[in-house]
């Protein structure tokens, strides 16, 4: 993929969820439930995309078809989009925190929250031929391989309930995509261990 079209994917997700965000806002108004609305469907909209991109090799081995043949080959721009939506919400958060004095932004708080983000960069940073070629290919595939696990166990656990009581609060289909998504992988897997 070239650095042109890597940057505008990127910056396309970025900007699509920024206006997307600015309108509603503009319609709705700027509150902390409605900036935290949008919030939550970010991260939701983000966690769908990252299914997609956990999930394209996996069903590629399992299904021949030319739908999974074009999903894996986007992969790498499914996860520059799935990064330019985070990144939105980032900024989302950012905004949030500056217009809703009662909501606070730390770093030290959110430590991993911090990690995960600067996980994602590290892989769309290393998406650009220059600094991939610079760390090589052997890191790069650690990098991203790890990357892609810590991601979405990262946005798994925001979706599985704190305890038996927090059960109400669950986004449930997002809770089903994320089986579905973990039996894909664990299948093909065990297809490819079976081939052994």
């Amino acid at each position: 993929m070239t650095n042109a079209r890597v940057l505008q994917t990127y910056l396309g997700a970025i900007v699509l969820t920024l206006v997307a965000s600015g309108l509603y806002l503009g319609v709705n108004g700027v509150s902390d439930d409605n900036i935290g609305l949008l919030l939550r469907l970010t991260a939701r909209a983000a966690f769908l995309v990252l299914l997609v991109v956990f999930v394209a090799r996996p069903l590629r081995q399992l299904f021949r078809a030319p739908f999974t043949l074009v999903l894996l080959k986007n992969r790498a721009r499914i996860g520059l989009a799935f990064a330019g939506i985070h990144t939105g919400h980032l900024l989302l958060l950012v905004y949030r925190a500056r217009e809703i004095p009662d909501f606070q932004l730390s770093v030290a708080e959110n430590a991993i929250g911090a990690f995960v983000y600067a996980l994602m960069f590290a892989m769309v940073v290393t998406t650009f031929r220059a600094p991939a070629r610079a760390i090589g290919p052997r890191a790069w595939r650690i990098l991203h391989k790890t990357g892609l696990y810590v991601l979405t166990a990262a946005f798994a656990q925001t979706q599985l309930p704190r305890s038996l009581d927090d059960l109400s609060g669950v986004s449930w289909w997002l809770v089903a995509a994320l089986a579905i998504a973990l039996v894909i992988r664990l299948t093909a897997f065990l297809a490819k261990r079976s081939e052994t």
